[in-house]
């Protein structure tokens, strides 16, 4: 199972991606691809990086978060930890929101299970505690 997950949510007003993971390994190179391609049909929007819980990351992983600050993305936190994290490879304030809980379960769980069917890799979603949706692999 990776250790990155990123989920791309399309609103009016902006485009947003939520990361939780590792910044690191062959899901650095997937995002990165994902957010070329949704920058491309911005058309004004504004780009949200809200990095849920991100405490490491690779050098290809400090570059792509180097290179969101420097396009503009507006990147948000919801721990000190990563908070700090971030703002020593941009080098520059990160804005930390607050915590949210994880709703639409039904609908989150019904996607992720799809997702992973189609890789071959069926899993649930499940709130581990700390408001994050959490996914975890079901052993068959």
């Amino acid at each position: 199972m990776s250790n990155l997950d990123y989920y791309i949510h399309d609103h009016s007003d902006a485009l947003r991606f939520a990361i939780a993971g590792n910044l690191s390994g062959p899901g650095v190179a997937s995002l990165d691809q994902a957010w070329r391609t949704a920058s491309s049909v911005l058309r004004g929007r504004v780009l949200v990086i809200d990095l849920v819980s991100v405490r490491a990351a690779d050098e290809y992983g400090r570059d792509l978060l180097v290179r969101w600050h420097r396009s503009g993305a507006r990147i948000s936190t919801r721990s000190a930890e990563t908070r700090a994290f971030v703002e020593g490879v941009v080098g520059a304030p990160i804005s930390m929101l607050a915590g949210k809980r994880a709703g639409g379960r039904g609908l989150i769980e019904f996607l992720l299970r799809c997702l992973r069917f189609a890789a071959g890799k069926p899993a649930r979603a499940t709130n581990n505690g700390k408001s994050v949706l959490a996914v975890e692999e079901i052993n068959r």
